[in-house]
């Protein structure tokens, strides 16, 4: 029996021969490693983020300019049953409402439709989504669809075409 209490002893690694050991667990992170973490999601952040805000700008611009295609559509809509044309951003939703705008879906731009320069809207309009909140520092400020089709921009890019290409 002596030498059970022997061989136990030296299995459970003390000299008092109890097997019941009081074991240390560690168990979390440490401050080294948190600190690393936080370093490396600091540093993917100061990277993605302006990324991301331009991926944001440009799926505004996108935004608007399929409100604008919408736009002229149902102008020439409403000039096809009513030989002219109207200063309303939404002419089918009955009845016409002179100055009315329309908003994009996410908000970020306010279209309004008016007579062209020198024209009246008998004969021509001119749809400008004008940009709204963050959206105004965007390269493109504001985009323009005529009655004939045209394309035009203001901003700091340079072309026109770099604005409406998607």
């Amino acid at each position: 029996m002596r030498q059970l209490g022997l061989i136990l002893s030296s299995m459970a690694g003390n000299r008092g021969g109890s097997l019941n050991r009081c074991q240390h667990d560690s168990s979390g992170f440490s401050l080294i490693e948190i600190l690393t973490v936080l370093f490396i999601v600091a540093l993917l952040a100061v990277f993605a983020w302006p990324s991301y805000q331009a991926v944001i700008l440009d799926a505004g611009r996108a935004e608007a300019k399929a409100t604008l295609l919408g736009v002229a559509s149902e102008q020439e809509r409403y000039f096809s049953s009513f030989n002219r044309y109207v200063n309303d951003a939404s002419p089918l939703d009955a009845p016409a409402s002179a100055g009315r705008r329309k908003l994009t879906p996410s908000g970020r731009y306010s279209v309004a439709v008016e007579a062209c320069e020198g024209g009246s809207l008998a004969f021509c309009f001119v749809a400008t989504a004008n940009p709204l909140g963050s959206q105004v520092n965007d390269a493109c400020t504001s985009l323009s669809i005529d009655n004939t089709g045209r394309r035009s921009a203001t901003g700091s890019l340079s072309d026109t075409d770099d604005c409406w290409t998607y």
